[in-house]
């Protein structure tokens, strides 16, 4: 009798803390001190850079324009551009016929770095964007590897490495 008593109270407590809301939040994470850098799979800027990508999908320029802050540098593939300069890409493609679908951005993250950069950024997030680039009935798919550097709600630095060779020779062809 003593063991039913036991099991009845072991199911009783057991459904008490399955019933109770849970307290714990993002919030209660300590960065521990011997650290320099942690990283997050989910965050405000994971979905900024998300919305861009959405933008840069739609040739939605001014959408696009707003996740950057207007002084915001490009690298890409090596050759550093403005923010004006990386929006000419819109009728770029346009012009030439290409039309853009993201088939998906995987994998994406954020790694926050305790010291910030010379520019004041600790926040970068990593994406490989997995990219078609239609014209007509041809298609290429390009992974253009992207680290955007965002600071205060904007992205103010970008790198993208990708290979550029699919893309022209698409463009290229009548």
């Amino acid at each position: 009798i003593h063991m039913k008593k036991f099991i009845l109270a072991c199911f009783v407590v057991s459904t008490i803390i399955a019933c109770s809301p849970k307290t714990e939040t993002a919030s209660t994470f300590v960065v521990p001190a011997d650290i320099n850098s942690y990283n997050l799979d989910s965050s405000a800027n994971i979905d900024l850079v998300k919305k861009m990508i959405t933008a840069f999908e739609a040739g939605d320029s001014v959408t696009y324009r707003s996740c950057y802050a207007d002084s915001a540098i490009f690298h890409d593939n090596g050759t550093d551009m403005t923010l004006d300069q990386n929006v000419v890409l819109f009728n770029y493609f346009k012009s030439n016929g290409v039309s853009v679908k993201m088939e998906k951005v995987d994998p994406i993250w954020e790694i926050v770095n305790k010291e910030a950069s010379p520019n004041g950024v600790t926040n970068f997030v990593m994406s490989f964007q997995h990219t078609i680039y239609k014209k007509g009935d041809k298609e290429v798919k390009v992974i253009v590897s992207v680290v955007n550097g965002i600071k205060d709600g904007k992205i103010v630095e970008e790198w993208d490495l990708y290979n550029t060779k699919p893309m022209l020779d698409l463009m290229n062809q009548k």
